[in-house]
């Protein structure tokens, strides 16, 4: 259903949702650029760490202007509250997060596991909504989908879950559980199906990744066994 236009001064925003969508990746991409600062890009002959994390949100930062133009542009949807559920749940996991980690950090806590306290707190937290989002899942999934919870928390979920293996345990488990959370984020996917294209794209990823770019990237990591 086509929603009223909006107003802007002169400018008439003719799909609020697509505007609202671009700008949030707009948001997420320089968060990242930032958050990627200080790794080294290196060259196209020899890819640096930060190559393919600053590429990837340059793409995301394209595509994010289109769909800003595009809100301009066309006429499209417009804003509902499902559409901030997810960003508001977490920024309030973030608002916990952060008076966690000052609270810990003020009894002489500076470190948890090698991160800041804020850093697990959020993870934490994270962890604990999406449990109790998988549990709403089986149990009420049309109301999930509605709330605009299921995509966007399970598609960063993966990737949380991924930054804190990756180099604590390497691909060989990161990448299946990258692919296997974000997989959640569709009400069609199918278990079965889900972990024959996890295991398939980590193999991908480490041929590609380890072998042919020779990025820093470990595969396996087992303390005192193995480092491959």
């Amino acid at each position: 259903m086509k929603t009223p236009k909006v107003e802007m001064g002169a400018i008439r925003v003719r799909g609020a949702q697509n505007l609202v969508a671009g700008l949030s990746l707009l948001g997420l991409a320089a968060f990242a650029a930032w958050a990627a600062s200080d790794l080294p890009l290196g060259r196209l002959g020899s890819m640096g760490p930060g190559m393919v994390p600053y590429a990837i949100m340059g793409l995301i930062a394209l595509f994010a202007l289109g769909l800003v133009a595009n809100g301009f542009l066309k006429d499209g949807e417009g804003v509902a509250l499902a559409d901030y559920s997810a960003v508001i749940l977490v920024a309030a996991i973030g608002v916990v997060a952060l008076v966690a980690g000052a609270s810990l950090k003020a009894a002489g806590i500076a470190q948890l596991w090698g991160y800041p306290p804020s850093v697990v707190a959020f993870c934490a937290v994270y962890l604990l909504v999406m449990v109790w989002l998988a549990i709403q899942a089986v149990r009420r999934p049309t109301w999930l989908d509605r709330s605009g919870l299921r995509g966007p928390i399970f598609v960063v979920g993966g990737l949380l879950a991924f930054a804190l293996t990756v180099r604590t345990v390497g691909l060989v488990l990161a990448g299946p559980l990258l692919a296997v959370i974000s997989g959640a984020a569709s009400s069609e996917t199918r278990l079965k199906e889900l972990l024959i294209f996890a295991v398939a794209i980590t193999a991908v990823c480490i041929v590609m990744f380890k072998y042919a770019l020779k990025l820093p990237m470990p595969v396996l990591i087992i303390p005192g066994v193995i480092y491959l």
